[in-house]
């Protein structure tokens, strides 16, 4: 239903309307007659099939691959009488093992979705029962659009639902979102204010309004509508997203809520924004499918070779009688007939050439090899509890062929963890770090692991400002609402310095101008499970603001208070002022506070805390911050520490601790949110003690400073305060900092009137409601008055410089994609290594398109022409040699409105030129970048170079680049889980991509490639040996091996031990690639798979086929059986597979030793035991006791032993050859692990055998150590191989949770980390 809403969408309404379903009690909703009968209801079906529709639809669906349809046709083929090979019976099998494979794992996966939506549906809530008048337990299914429900704090919202009640004196309601956002922070909904309930307050029955709203859509973050109080136009309550309390997520710091049903089941924007796995063709798999067009090619030449020889030779005998040939019509000998017929019956024969297995072992492979990778103990994060998640099966080995890397900043390099550093307010600095501080290194402290203490709502390690302190310590209503701030002041009494005013409104901004949720107290609901209420008092609980707050416990409810009023009206807003007496500022502590209270109450923080940080304020009765945004955390808690504390807050109040006032209340007006558009945050509040509203302002510095007051640029006093504001966010900025800043504005009663009007219209309007809310703010949000700005400290994530640098060894280019400041971005990036002083910066920043195209044209030729910019550079690049010169690096920098210029679409040169000036860089810095624009980055390179592309981000904002990119990778981190859910793959910090990349990715490409090679390998050579004996039989398509050899060699003799070579082989240690990234370019350049590679194994099945075929010809001669012919050359083949996979292993384990020798005892047990039976095939004569016979001849033994060695032994020379005399760096680092290796053991018998040894080798450095060992650019150089100790840790995981194991590695998942 609710596709069939979006379908209808682009030509029929685009909205409709939900009556209360107690309206109209006598009609059942699934009556006609309902209003509400269309509407989907709360019962899901995610199940694809049921028990009589799943054989026929999971065929159905499976006949859709190209592959089991070419299968099914060879099968259909060989119940044709005239062409048939063999039984019919027979060469089913594998096709309905190959089917009924892939059956029963879609079985279990439907089967798991069943049990899953059973236990959903059958979930309980209270629903209003209209026949009984109260609140009953109901089943989740049952619901419909229309009810009512009544939540309580920590349930789960069974639909979305409109907020009418709520147990919130102010009428809010906290969520957290983490089931459909992955989000964890708490976020603060609404009731539907403008409502007139009369004298009773809210209830079910006495809402009787029609809801309208928009039609079921997937966008979780938007929602319009309006309810309809009377058949006035006007007369309407604006809805919006605050309204709407959405499916799945849960009701936090609330006791309960009361809500209206919008949308149920199918239809609930949860279920609608739901997206499976996305498929992602990798590489590799379009080089695979290349490939098997090549297979079709060598199988139509097969066969029609074969049709023309059948032609040929049954040409001879024209007018002569064909004994063998059985007689129907006179047709059957005509050689051209006869020739068709046959060429059917060759694509029978010779179907292996298209393996059938390929597809199957692949899916196979990959699922095992992301099983073992999520499993790796390094990969692991213990202090978030997080492992690597793959949530894209099918481009494992894309890890180990990347070229491009597309990063965000904030979050994904550094910790997204905020701490406030320092601040300017009016053109002054205020530094928060000492001088030695100033003097350590960037890459050192300050981007070193965050030393946030999450366990107070202060700020334990920060340096106070005395002068600060002494301002904010005089704090009050009179002194923040009574001096003018055009110009500063001085007051006569000498207590306040020139910027007292601006000082105290920049910390009040930062207490209040964000959407963080306080917690206070736990939460409990008087109604039970049933429905019934131990208070009948909560039934008259409704949203009045007016009333001042009672204090509540667990033993005591709420009075009854009449509904508040929408507060736009400024008659109608209250004056209300909560003060305590005026005492002067207690000290306050710049020493952690955690020492101040039992252990044990900081335990069950966790539990109600958000990841993004969750923070107590431990003598302020358990206040518990939740912040959706890390600044917004960092300011809240800076202030804190200043004495300007954040108590409580609600959707019309928030209520603030001033350090000469005490608890002050604040009236909201309206909070306008933070979006990517304006890049500014606005809160709008009245002054309770001279009614002034008032609007502040934070946001970047290019947002606020853009819509300054107009005097800023006239007066010279105020333009020299702008001036020097700008300095030091400049400062800030080439320190590593993030800035913000911040203005305020008085607002005139008249506008701001004027202005609600239009906001409430903007509000209402169904169509383009965001264009038009977004230009009522952009009118209000001017001629702002400039307060300051700050500085705040995102530390790098510890590992990052030492990952980025091995990457860019590796050879991947970085990018680095941001919103930031152009100079935190350069600082951030040599603080990272993506940059170093060897590199010549390219600096983009211009304003027009022209200036743009101009720009890197002069840079192209620069590069081109290698052309020094200064003496200094030429006089310095003149000491170097000439071979350095054409080493030279550069690296790019450029800033938003450039990239917009670059980017566009009207000129394709400039894009071009853009892009080639790009490649030639080996870094990139993109600042001011929009979420578009990072997409658009990664789609131009992915499609214009044609490169492999990986995209990794935190946050929301990354989301577009994460999907575009070839690879796209989330860090779980501070900002929720949208970049996650939108990822192939998932890791908690940066640093783990360099054992992904460079460990796990190379293994994976280098396993498969070389497993795709042998399975196109071992069809050719069975193939083609077949093929030889068809110029022995004059064409017939008789075969002289038994069908169930033939049908079962590739789906069970050949098929375990390459599959098990494909998830456990390694050609390098762990340790070797870790410490050499340069080993990672044979993934890039396609070393291992090649477009060669086919031909290769083609001709290495060619050469052996002839070897197999003919030494068994020419040594058995024509005086042996058909059967006994067959049989030795059916062992050597089976033989001769195993043994080219056992030359092409690497790293021998008992999996493997296991599969290879199970593999040829079952077909030899087959061959003895299937013998033993006479089965009356269409042979006339079977293969009875053949195989018995055969084995115990001579001949038979040694033509096996022969011909095996014959067959291998060009392929075992070359590779002597190729590994000593020509030898690749991978042979390299493989001769020296076991050089290393020998000589480690060959020492550890040496201390075992001399009881001084191991005193002497304590004493001092071993002559082994790592840093003697030389990296693989040396050994390429001086054509000697490398040195690497393999010392990988173990992996063990139980219930989530990664232990290390002590003792030697055992096992499977030991041997493959």
């Amino acid at each position: 239903m609710g596709n069939m809403c979006q379908r209808s969408n682009k030509s029929g309404p685009k909205f409709r309307t939900i009556v209360p379903n107690h309206t109209v009690p006598d009609e059942p909703i699934k009556q006609k007659s309902h209003p509400n009968r269309t509407y989907a209801s709360n019962k899901i079906k995610t199940t694809k099939y049921t028990i009589l529709t799943f054989i026929p639809k999971n065929l159905f669906e499976q006949f859709h691959r190209f592959a089991n349809l070419y299968f099914i046709f060879i099968v259909g083929l060989n119940w044709v009488p005239q062409i048939q090979v063999f039984g019919k019976e027979i060469s089913v099998l594998p096709v309905i093992f190959v089917l009924a494979v892939t059956a029963i794992k879609d079985a279990f996966e439907d089967f798991r979705r069943y049990k899953s939506d059973k236990k959903i549906n059958h979930k309980s809530c209270r629903m209003f029962s209209t026949k009984e008048g109260q609140f009953k337990n109901t089943e989740w299914k049952d619901i419909h659009p229309g009810d009512f429900v009544h939540l309580s704090c920590n349930e789960v919202i069974p639909a979305d639902i409109l907020l009418l009640k709520s147990s919130d004196s102010q009428g809010t309601c906290n969520i957290e979102t983490s089931n459909l956002d992955g989000e964890t922070n708490l976020k603060q909904r609404q009731c539907v204010q403008g409502i007139n309930y009369g004298s009773q307050g809210f209830s079910p029955k006495a809402f009787t309004y029609p809801v309208v709203c928009d039609l079921p859509n997937a966008e979780i973050y938007n929602f319009h509508g309006y309810i309809q109080l009377s058949e006035a136009d006007n007369d309407r309550v604006p809805l919006n997203k605050d309204n709407v309390l959405l499916r799945g997520c849960f009701i936090r710091n609330t006791d309960w809520v009361e809500g209206f049903v919008v949308y149920a089941g199918r239809e609930t924007k949860a279920l609608m924004s739901n997206r499976h796995s996305r498929y992602k063709r990798s590489k590799l798999e379009r080089y695979i499918n290349r490939d098997v067009i090549w297979c079709v090619s060598v199988l139509l030449l097969l066969c029609l070779s074969c049709a023309i020889g059948s032609a040929l030779w049954l040409q001879q005998y024209e007018n002569k009688s064909i004994l063998f040939i059985p007689y129907e019509s006179d047709l059957q000998l005509n050689p051209l007939f006869q020739g068709f017929l046959v060429f059917f019956t060759y694509m029978i024969i010779f179907q292996a050439v298209i393996p059938l297995a390929l597809y199957v072992c692949i899916e196979i492979v990959k699922l095992l090899q992301v099983y073992f990778i999520t499993n790796d103990l390094d990969l692991y994060y213990e202090p978030t509890d997080k492992r690597m998640e793959c949530r894209a099966l099918n481009i494992t080995e894309d890890l180990g062929q990347v070229e491009y890397i597309f990063s965000d900043k904030t979050g994904t390099l550094t910790e997204n963890v905020m701490e406030f550093k320092t601040c300017t307010v009016f053109g002054r600095n205020y530094p928060h770090s000492s001088d030695e501080d100033d003097d350590i290194s960037i890459a050192g402290s300050r981007f070193s692991q965050a030393n946030v203490s999450r366990n107070s709502s202060i700020i334990d390690n920060l340096k106070l400002e005395s002068e600060l302190q002494r301002e904010l310590s005089f704090m009050c209503l009179r002194s923040i609402g009574s001096i003018d701030l055009s110009l500063p002041s001085t007051s006569s009494q000498g207590l306040y310095s020139s910027n007292t005013k601006q000082i105290q409104e920049f910390f009040l901004l930062m207490a209040i101008c964000n959407t963080v949720v306080v917690s206070t107290h736990i939460r409990e609901d008087n109604m039970d499970a049933e429905g019934h209420v131990s208070n009948p008092a909560l039934n008259n609980i409704s949203q009045n603001h007016h009333l001042p707050e009672v204090p509540r416990d667990r033993s005591s409810r709420l009075p009854e208070i009449q509904h508040r009023k929408p507060p736009l009206p400024v008659e109608n807003l209250s004056k209300k002022i909560l003060r305590k007496s005026f005492s002067p500022l207690p000290p306050i502590a710049t020493s952690s506070v955690n020492g101040d209270v039992p252990h044990n109450g900081m335990d069950t923080l966790s539990d109600r805390g958000s990841v993004t940080g969750s923070t107590m304020k431990l003598d302020m009765s358990k206040i518990c911050y939740e912040a959706e945004s890390p600044d917004e955390l960092a300011l809240v808690k800076a202030a804190s520490t200043y004495g300007c504390c954040l108590l409580k807050r609600s959707a019309y109040s928030v209520t603030v601790e001033l350090p000469a006032e005490g608890d002050v209340e604040f009236q909201v007006l309206q909070v306008l949110q933070f979006d990517s558009t304006r890049k500014r945050m606005s809160i709008i509040v009245r002054h309770p003690l001279n009614d002034d509203i008032i609007l502040y302002t934070k946001g970047a510095d290019s947002a606020v400073l853009s819509v300054l007051h107009k005097k800023y640029r006239t007066d010279e006093e105020l333009k020299h305060i702008v001036q020097q504001t700008e300095e030091y966010i400049t400062s800030y900025a080439m320190q590593g900092l993030r800035t913000l800043c911040m203005g305020k504005k008085t607002l005139r009663v008249g506008e701001y009137e004027d202005w609600c009007k239009r906001y409430k219209n903007a509000e209402t309007a169904m169509e383009g409601r965001d264009e038009k809310m977004l230009e009522c703010i952009c009118a209000l949000e001017k001629d702002l008055d400039l307060l300051g700005a700050s500085g705040i400290e995102d530390k790098l994530q510890d590992g990052v410089p030492e990952t980025i640098f091995n990457l860019r060894q590796a050879g991947i280019k970085v990018w680095v994609l941001t919103g930031d400041k152009q100079e935190t971005a350069i600082q951030v990036a040599y603080a990272s290594k993506l940059v170093d002083k060897t590199q010549e910066m390219i600096t983009i920043n211009t304003h027009n398109l022209e200036e743009t195209k101009d720009l890197i044209e002069h840079h192209l030729k620069d590069i081109e022409m290698d052309k020094p910019h200064s003496f200094r550079k030429r006089s310095a690049r003149s000491l170097k040699s000439a071979d350095a010169e054409k080493k030279k690096e550069y690296a790019m920098v450029i800033d938003g409105a450039s990239l917009a210029f670059a980017l566009n679409e009207t000129d394709k040169n400039l894009k071009k030129d853009f892009l080639k000036l790009a490649e030639k860089c080996k870094s990139v810095v993109c600042c001011r970048a929009t979420p578009v624009q990072k997409g658009n980055i990664v789609k131009m390179v992915r499609d214009e170079q044609n490169k492999l592309t990986l995209a990794i981000g935190d946050g929301a904002n990354d989301v577009s680049m994460i999907q575009t990119a070839d690879v796209g990778i989330g860090i779980s981190g501070q900002e929720g889980m949208q970049a996650v859910m939108a990822s192939d793959f998932a890791i908690a910090r940066f640093k783990f991509l360099q054992k992904l990349l460079l460990v796990h990715g190379h293994w994976s490409y280098d396993r498969l490639a070389r497993f795709v090679v042998f399975m196109f390998y071992k069809s050719l050579v069975s193939t083609f040996t077949f093929y030889w004996f068809n110029f022995y039989s004059g064409f017939s398509g008789s075969t002289h091996i038994d069908s169930l050899f033939l049908m079962l060699q590739h789906v069970v003799f050949h098929a375990f031990p390459p599959v098990i070579n494909g998830i456990l082989d390694k050609d390098l240690s762990a340790s070797t690639l870790m410490k050499n990234p340069e080993l990672y370019k044979v993934g890039p350049a396609n070393f291992t798979y090649t477009r060669l590679s086919y031909f290769i194994a083609a001709l290495d099945g060619l050469y052996q086929s002839v070897i197999i075929h003919f030494a068994c010809y020419f040594a058995y001669g024509e005086d042996v059986g058909i059967w006994e012919y067959g049989t030795t050359m059916m062992v050597i083949l089976v033989l001769a597979v195993l043994l080219h996979l056992a030359m092409e292993t690497h790293c021998w384990i008992w999996p493997q030793w296991l599969s290879m020798i199970v593999s040829f005892l079952s077909f030899w047990l087959f061959g003895i035991i299937i013998d033993s039976f006479f089965f009356t095939w269409d042979h006339p004569v079977t293969p009875y006791w053949v195989m018995q016979n055969t084995i115990t001849k001579p001949i038979h033994t040694i033509l096996v032993v022969f011909a095996c060695v014959l067959a291998l032994l060009p392929r075992l020379v070359i590779k002597a050859i190729h590994r000593t005399v020509f030898p690749n760096v991978i042979m390299k680092a493989q001769l020296k692990e076991k050089q290393e290796r020998a000589q480690s053991e060959n020492q550890m018998l040496s201390r075992v055998n001399s009881p001084t040894s191991e005193s002497s080798t304590s004493e001092g450095p071993r002559a082994d150590s790592v840093s003697d060992i030389p990296t693989i650019s040396e050994a390429v150089s001086s054509q000697t191989a490398i040195s690497i100790p393999v010392a990988v840790p173990p992996v063990s995981f139980h219930n989530g949770t990664a232990h290390k194991r002590s003792g030697s590695i055992k096992g499977v998942i030991e041997s493959y980390t």
